[in-house]
């Protein structure tokens, strides 16, 4: 029977701020299959948890990650911005979302940058995470870089169209995600269509419906094929999965 896979995005980023361990603990509660975060190297040359390549947007601070070390950026209020229960949150590095996935879900752990993978291998490896971890990334030479490092990891190539892929097109994208030695196709849900579902399945993939959070889209795409979803509201996505009898847990 088929199942499909639930990502929680940057955790329950719809109940609490996006990327923090609030967020990541309360995504747990509810078993997803994968949690996802977003990493990049602080100028210390760290691997800090942080979607913008700045951290005006979720933070009380203003500046590029990349110029601020590790402790300025441990400094930051990460909460406080999506609700005042949640000041004091800071940015977690990669080690805590590590620690806090193992034993509970499988990590997703998407690279901002290029060449990240061999610290975040080396993390993954340290606490025996390897067949757990996915890494994805809109970097395509991560995928080629992966097995010299460890193919027991998955990767995930990303896509966003910005127009829905079509027939040779979309043969076109699948055969690319595959040369790359991708396992999972993650592609933006409104460029998904039929004809790139079977593209991809004919490749040897999953495909990745992201970011869905409206309930009929999420039906609309599961029933389109998706293998796995990812979803800002992890209690919506599991609810409309186990009513559609694909929840994979739970």
């Amino acid at each position: 029977m088929r199942k499909v896979m639930s990502i929680a995005h940057r955790g329950y980023s719809a109940a609490a701020p996006e990327n923090t361990l609030a967020a990541y603990r309360m995504s747990l509660e509810y078993e997803p299959d994968f949690v996802e975060c977003d990493v990049r190297r602080t100028k210390d040359q760290q691997m800090i948890i942080c979607h913008d390549a700045a951290v005006d947007r979720t933070t009380n601070g203003s500046g590029r990650v990349a110029d601020m070390t590790l402790a300025e950026l441990r400094e930051l209020d990460a909460g406080s911005w999506f609700g005042p229960q949640f000041a004091g949150e800071r940015l977690p590095t990669l080690e805590e979302f590590l620690d806090l996935c193992k034993g509970k879900t499988r990590p997703l752990i998407e690279l901002k940058e290029q060449g990240l993978e061999d610290d975040v291998v080396a993390m993954v490896q340290a606490r025996s995470l390897s067949e757990e971890t996915m890494i994805c990334s809109f970097h395509y030479s991560v995928g080629l870089r992966l097995p010299e490092l460890d193919q027991r990891i998955w990767f995930s190539p990303l896509r966003s169209l910005h127009h829905p892929a079509e027939e040779d097109e979309a043969v076109r994208l699948a055969d690319e995600a595959a040369s790359v030695n991708g396992n999972v196709f993650g592609v933006n849900y409104p460029d998904i269509t039929p004809a790139l579902v079977k593209a991809t399945h004919a490749a040897n993939m999953l495909m990745e419906a992201w970011t869905i959070d409206a309930e009929d889209d999420m039906r609309k795409w599961v029933d389109m094929g998706a293998d796995v979803v990812a979803s800002n509201d992890i209690v919506l996505l599991h609810r409309v999965l186990a009513e559609m009898g694909v929840r994979r847990n739970g």
